[in-house]
């Protein structure tokens, strides 16, 4: 069973109380992967948003019709922090494949019609998950900037 006190770390639900923290427990089970595994796939359906318990997960970029390759990560992912959150974002279609790296992967896996039912439900949960999930996108997308800017040798 998923840990409440785990849940209260994770960077997705930051901010809940207790008895959201528990609520969004109940749309949520551990899944555990192997070194190489591939978690999703780009443009897969996004039903779920992932948490990382143990490991590390790489988002890639694949090159089409060639096998993963780690130069074509954009993004580490581990302990605390979330992957997945085009399930709660329309179109609903991942945008990078996700790949258990470094040892086994063990994950919490949060089902988005669950979580969505939630938001609904409780106006002050939809904010602070929505929010948590913006503040991600925009660490990303920082980080992916700056890689970038590095990688062509300019200063920001």
């Amino acid at each position: 069973m998923v840990r409440l006190d785990f849940l209260e770390k994770a960077e997705v639900f930051k901010g809940l109380n207790q008895d959201q923290l528990a609520a969004a427990r109940d749309c949520c089970e551990e899944v555990e992967f192997n070194p190489g595994d591939k978690i999703f796939a780009e443009g897969d359906n996004a039903d779920n948003l992932f948490v990382v318990i143990n490991g590390q997960v790489d988002l890639r970029f694949d090159l089409p019709k060639r096998s993963t390759s780690e130069e074509n990560t954009i993004s580490s992912i581990s302990e605390g922090q979330t992957f997945g959150w085009s399930s709660m974002v329309p179109p609903h279609k991942y945008t990078l494949s996700a790949y258990c790296v470094k040892g086994s992967c063990k994950l919490i896996k949060a089902e988005k019609e669950s979580l969505a039912h939630l938001i609904k439900k409780d106006d002050e949960f939809g904010y602070r998950v929505m929010s948590n999930i913006v503040a991600i996108i925009g660490k990303r997308f920082h980080k992916l900037q700056d890689r970038v800017t590095k990688d062509r040798g300019m200063i920001l």
